[in-house]
């Protein structure tokens, strides 16, 4: 567990990874809080803020959807700001980004993914590409209207624990890849 957490902070150290996770998360919990409708457009302009209602923060108004607190206007963005989904929403964006640079780590060695060829290593990008899709996949299916959509709106309260899971395991699996190498 010491030279996973010595490969994860030289991975933090490094200004070009730090970047570069930190940039996934954003992506990320943006895309997220877009799909899930907490960010939108119809703002009027201008830049205000309000927060009437933080005793609703820990309201679910769904399976890991919490009401919101308060409201953000910037421009031509509303943001109905929710601390928890908010929060969830940049756990796994940091989950994502960490487990994308893990892999990209690793296709830079890909003696470790076991397979022997340099573009092997994408393999180790595949866990954090499909769980990260996991949560924001079944959003983009209800918000483009496809029929499938009601099959899968059904199974996504499950998603979300089923992403979280197989994130936290490809990175433990990715930094334990890692440190065999001593990367």
């Amino acid at each position: 567990m010491k030279a996973m957490a010595r490969v994860l902070v030289r991975m933090l150290s490094r200004p070009g990874t730090l970047l570069a996770i930190s940039g996934i998360m954003v992506l990320y919990t943006l895309l997220y809080l877009w799909l899930t409708g907490d960010i939108a457009g119809g703002g009027r302009g201008g830049w205000s803020t309000a927060f009437p209602a933080w005793e609703r923060a820990l309201q679910m108004r769904g399976p890991f959807q919490f009401e919101p607190v308060g409201l953000i206007s910037f421009g031509a963005l509303v943001w109905t700001f929710s601390p928890l989904n908010t929060l969830l929403a940049a756990i796994i964006g940091l989950l994502v980004g960490v487990n994308i640079v893990a892999g990209w780590w690793l296709r830079m060695r890909p003696r470790q993914c076991g397979l022997g060829s340099a573009s092997s290593g994408w393999v180790a990008l595949l866990p954090a590409l499909l769980a990260g899709g996991a949560c924001c996949a079944p959003l983009i299916l209800i918000w483009v209207g496809l029929p499938i959509a009601g099959i899968v709106a059904g199974v996504a309260p499950l998603l979300m624990p089923v992403a979280l899971l197989i994130l936290t395991a490809g990175l433990w699996f990715s930094l334990h890849r890692l440190t065999r190498e001593g990367a």
